[in-house]
This record gives structure tokens, C-alpha cells and sequence, in this order.
């Protein structure tokens, strides 16, 4: 028996999987975890379709039935009224599901829902159910709660924690673009709330620390499935030697939720030096503002792994709940250094304080000055540095791609229990 068919003989009921998700170019970190889920799954022997909003299809799909329903996300659309109709429940998504599962067999196939509000729209649901089949949602952002997605107010740049939808939600203008927008997503959500508890989805979260902020959501079972992401080891784990390691490292766009000013005013402080990697609408004002940074722009993955191995630790700066932050761990795989997080993004689920990495208080300043000053002591440096040697060989294993076929499989097996 070879190896697939030994993997695919402990399946009982499924054999084909559809992959769900708003886009085939595999473009941002959700699309990224779709890809791997229908690509460890083909592997396994599983047929699998990858039904997505809009394309274009990416070459890493190759070899896989993927189908698209559109050719732009609803917020691109070329009519801005029939866009925002399709973004509250699309008719046409409805259509081409209900025409794919059509082909299949509820008793042996299954869902796996990875996003839907930019191009597909909530009626995924609905097709899921009229069609009487079971389904596995993983939820990558806090959509299925929270009207703009992250518990975020993008005005005042903080947390919310407001209840979702209560009176004052709906009076707080906490959308990126504009109050009518947030009026929008309130609509949006209850029509999806509706779709959704006709499907009746299995969730899957990310972590404790997701299921923690989404505990108790009207579709919480008390029982969570988690989901953690997996990860690509690139190349073998090559840690530079703790002496030549020099400065600070931020990886990640440079928008305001993501707060990589307070990198900066960080290092400025202590008269260290720092490297900033990533793009985005802050990038020009940054760059000339703190000319004592060095500001490398958009970087491919060799060059983040290398990176990694130059600087002492990774700095995460995000004022946001920021569900899985995946940078943490792709530095502490190639390059086994430790990383400052704030006490409210979704790293902290891996990152042990005081461990493999040190908490700071949410945008302050003086703690995460604080937090780089405790690396600056090298007796401490080195000790969290061993703690990551020797903790890394099972992380790496729980993260690993087999590591999450595994847990895929059972959880689609356990639908039927």
C-alpha cells in the first residue's frame, strides 16, 4: 500500500473537499492557509475543488479543479450599487455553489470555509444548507461577530470592546472609509448571521487566544475546534551565531493598525539600530522622519529569512487583535530569535513571555522600551535563545504541514460524528 493510500485508508466518510475562500491568486495570509489546505489534501488522495470568489488563478493551484465566480472583489465592481447588493448576499455565488454541489454527495463531502465577505458574500451559507451539506469554517478574522472585522476602531486607532452590534456599536464611527460604510457591515452581518445559523457551520479557531475574544458568539458550540496555521519551513534552521546579531527587526505593512511608528521611536530612543521590511501608505513619512532606520521596502522570503539572522529579535508593534500573526514564528524558524509582542495580538498564543520572547503593554512606548532593554542583557539573551533551541524541533512539528493534514482530517471526520 503506498503512503497516500495508507493516509487516505483511516478516512471514513469524506473523499472530496471544497475548499472555500474569496480569491485563487494566493494573495494575503488567508488565501495562503486555503492554498495549503486543498494542496496537503490533494496529496492525501482527497479530490479537491477550490471554489473562490474572484481570481486570477495562481500557478500554485496547478493540477487542482478551481472554479471562480467573478472577476472583482464586490468593492471593485463597476457598478457600486450591484457591487454592495452582491457584497450583502450574492445571487450569483449562491448560484455557482449550489451548481458544484450539485455534482457531490453530502454522506462523503465537505466544506472548508476560509473567508467570503470581499467576494463571495454570506450566501455560501445558504447554498450549504439548501443543499444539506456539512461544512468547516475557519476563522482567520473576527468577521462572524464583529461588523468590521477586528474589534478595531480605525478612527481612534484602539481596540474596541464594545459590545457588537449593541446601540453604542452602531452609534461609533469606527470604519476605515466612513459611517455609511459601517452601516453597511451591520447589514451585512445580520444577513450573514442569518445564512450562518442556517449552515451551521463547525468553527475552527486559530488559537485559545482567538476563541477567547470570539467566546461566546451566537454560534459557539462551548466545544472549539482549533486550527492553528501552518507554516513553510524554508531551508534548513541556520541561526547566525548570538554575537554577530545586531538591532531590531519589523516585518509587516506599514498601516496604522499595525503601528510601526512606535518601532521606530523605540529604537530612536535607545540609540539602536533597527530594520523595517514591508510597504504601505506610512512607508515615505517614516522613511524621511528617521533617517537613523534603515527602510528595506517589500521583501521576498529568502530575504526576510535573512534578515532574521542579522537582527537579535523580531518587534511586532500592531494596535490591533491581530488573530495569527504568522512573522514570529517564520523568524524564530530560520533564524531561532526571540520576539517583542503587545499583550493583545494573537502571537502571544506561541510566545511565551520571559521564554521564547517578551510581552509589551499595547502601544506604550516605555514598555516596549522596556521590552528591548531586557534583550539587551546578554546573560538573558542567551538564556531565551537556548529556550527557543530547545523548544524549536516540536514547534516545528506542530506547525508543519503534515502536523496540520492531521488535524484537517480529523476535524473534517468529526462532522459526522
Amino acid at each position: 500500500m503506498t503512503e497516500i493510500a495508507s493516509k487516505r485508508s483511516v478516512s471514513h466518510h469524506v473523499q472530496n473537499v471544497i475548499i472555500v475562500d474569496d480569491t485563487a491568486d494566493n494573495f494575503g495570509g488567508t488565501a495562503q492557509v486555503a492554498y495549503v489546505t486543498a494542496r496537503v489534501l490533494a496529496d492525501r488522495g482527497y479530490n479537491v475543488v477550490y471554489f473562490a470568489g474572484t481570481g486570477p488563478v495562481h500557478d500554485r493551484l496547478a493540477g487542482i479543479r478551481v472554479i471562480t465566480v467573478r472577476d472583482k472583489p464586490f468593492l471593485e465592481s463597476d457598478s457600486k450599487v450591484k457591487g454592495a447588493l452582491e457584497g450583502l448576499s450574492s445571487k450569483r455565488s449562491y448560484r455557482a455553489l449550489c451548481s458544484l454541489l450539485s455534482e457531490f454527495d453530502p454522506s462523503d463531502t465537505v466544506l472548508h470555509i476560509h473567508s467570503w465577505t470581499h467576494a463571495l458574500s454570506s450566501s455560501i451559507f445558504d447554498a450549504i444548507a439548501d443543499m444539506g451539506f456539512r461544512s468547516l469554517a475557519t476563522l482567520h478574522e473576527y468577521f462572524i461577530a464583529c461588523p468590521n472585522g477586528g474589534f478595531f476602531d480605525y478612527r481612534r486607532h484602539e481596540i474596541c470592546r464594545l459590545r457588537p452590534c449593541s446601540p453604542a456599536c452602531v452609534a461609533r464611527n469606527c470604519d476605515k472609509r466612513s459611517y455609511a460604510q459601517k452601516l453597511y457591515r451591520i447589514a451585512r452581518l445580520a444577513i450573514q448571521s442569518r445564512a450562518i445559523g442556517r449552515a451551521r457551520p463547525k468553527l475552527a479557531y486559530l488559537s485559545e487566544f482567538t476563541y477567547g475574544i470570539l467566546r461566546g458568539n451566537r454560534f459557539d458550540d462551548g466545544s472549539p475546534t482549533y486550527m492553528p496555521n501552518p507554516i513553510e519551513a524554508r531551508g534548513e534552521y541556520a541561526p547566525s551565531p548570538i554575537e554577530s546579531r545586531e538591532g531590531y527587526l519589523f516585518i509587516g505593512r506599514m498601516d496604522p493598525e499595525k503601528n510601526p511608528e512606535l518601532f521606530c521611536e523605540a529604537l530612536t530612543r535607545l540609540g539602536l539600530p533597527g530594520t523595517l521590511c514591508g510597504d504601505g501608505p506610512l512607508l515615505p513619512r517614516l522613511r524621511e522622519k528617521y533617517p537613523n532606520l534603515t527602510f528595506l521596502g517589500w521583501c521576498g522570503k529568502d530575504e526576510l529569512a535573512r534578515q532574521s539572522r542579522a537582527n537579535k529579535a523580531l518587534v511586532l508593534t500592531s494596535y490591533w487583535l491581530e488573530a495569527s500573526p504568522l512573522v514570529c514564528l517564520e523568524a524564530m524558524f530560520a533564524a531561532g530569535i526571540p520576539s517583542i509582542v503587545p499583550n493583545t495580538c494573537g502571537a502571544t498564543a506561541y510566545i511565551e513571555d520571559g521564554k521564547n520572547g517578551i510581552w509589551f503593554e499595547n502601544g506604550s512606548l516605555d514598555s516596549c522600551c522596556n521590552a528591548i532593554r531586557t534583550l539587551e542583557d546578554g546573560e538573558t539573551y542567551k538564556r531565551i535563545c537556548a529556550y527557543i533551541d530547545s523548544q524549536l524541533p516540536g514547534l516545528r512539528e506542530d506547525r508543519s504541514y503534515a502536523r496540520y493534514a492531521e488535524r484537517v482530517v480529523d476535524a473534517y471526520e468529526g462532522l459526522y460524528e
